[in-house]
């Protein structure tokens, strides 16, 4: 087996309380500086003033028949929150089954464009039907607040994965990489991208046998791909989208002749990849300039060192985070084909 040089692993664990970008400290996975300076949130939608309203609420919750399950403390069991949105544990009254519901802060929910979003994320998400996304099998809006239903994951983000456990072992991030890939798949088959992918927004269970399943979540700023006849509205936006340290070299570009495509979403699981194998991302820097800037240039090898990464799985991250989309795979599906190459010589 060929592999690259190795070092001390230790050196290669960066899988702090830490932001991968800015070096701030993290809040539930979100670097809160980041965000804001990169005009991602506002004041109001900061995940302090979310937990002042709905958190410190006692009691039931209930939308429409799904009802939010109630801690020991009397308390909503969250199973996540962010600056947007809160997920509950909850059940479904009518079935007796036990789902997620995530709901969108009321305050957040008055503005246009983040309705919207989250609409579109229910959307996205629901129209693919696939063993490796989480399902959404209902939307809804009560008192001024927006909620859909989606599956219940019983697992943990890549990303607590890591942190937890450190680097994963090549086998388990290969298997990873291809379930992943089988969605963007999937998704690439409804004209969806994904925009976003990373590894707080992928996340690993197990079934009853223990092999993984990997499911990916949050189609928050999925962009369907429209017809020809609606492409000149879609192309209207303006502004970064996505999350820096995981996104493409396209993501940063400005010109609105500059299209998404699946080879965008390879381009992030490449860098989620890289993260998997060492606990780090490829680029940092404090500004989009200086990530834009740094994708330019050679991988840094030596955050691999150490790790025991074959000469050809190099090749595949190579191939994946590849500056120019034209010298990426140019669909999931031929990612697919490139993984697997690599799983059956492993």
């Amino acid at each position: 087996m060929d592999l690259l040089p190795r070092p001390e692993l230790s050196k290669s664990i960066a899988f702090t309380e830490t932001c991968p970008t800015c070096g701030g400290p993290l809040t539930q996975g979100e670097c809160l500086r980041c965000l804001i300076s990169l005009g991602f949130l506002s004041d109001s939608q900061q995940p302090d003033k979310v937990e002042n309203g709905r958190r410190l609420i006692p009691g039931p919750l209930k939308y429409d028949h799904f009802e939010v399950e109630i801690g020991a403390d009397g308390f909503s069991v969250e199973l996540g929150a962010g600056a947007m949105a809160i997920t509950y544990l909850a059940r479904d009254t009518v079935l007796n089954s036990v789902v997620a519901l995530k709901v969108i802060d009321r305050t957040v929910a008055q503005n246009p464009g983040a309705r919207s979003r989250f609409l579109r994320e229910a959307r996205a998400a629901a129209q693919i039907r696939h063993p490796n996304v989480a399902r959404v099998s209902h939307y809804g809006e009560q008192d001024g607040e927006c909620f859909y239903v989606m599956e219940l994951v019983e697992g943990e983000t890549l990303e607590a994965k890591v942190r937890r456990e450190g680097p994963m072992p090549l086998s388990l991030a290969l298997e990873v990489i291809e379930q992943s890939a089988r969605a963007l798949a999937a998704a690439e088959a409804c004209g969806v991208v994904h925009r976003d992918i990373k590894p707080s927004n992928i996340m690993l269970e197990s079934d009853p046998s223990g092999a993984p399943i990997v499911k990916v979540i949050d189609y928050g700023v999925a962009k369907v791909l429209a017809p020809e006849a609606e492409r000149g509205a879609e192309q209207t936006q303006t502004g970064f989208i996505g999350t820096p340290a995981f996104a493409s070299p396209e993501q940063f570009a400005q010109s609105t002749e500059t299209r998404l495509d699946t080879r965008s979403d390879i381009y992030s699981l490449g860098v989620t990849f890289w993260y998997l194998l060492s606990g780090r991302v490829p680029f940092v820097g404090r500004t989009l300039e200086e990530i834009c800037d740094r994708q330019a240039e050679s991988l840094p090898v030596d955050q691999l060192k150490g790790l025991d990464v074959p000469v050809r799985i190099f090749a595949l991250l190579k191939s994946m985070l590849a500056p120019d989309p034209k010298d990426r795979p140019q669909s999931a599906r031929e990612l697919l084909s490139a993984v697997h190459r690599c799983s059956t010589k492993f």
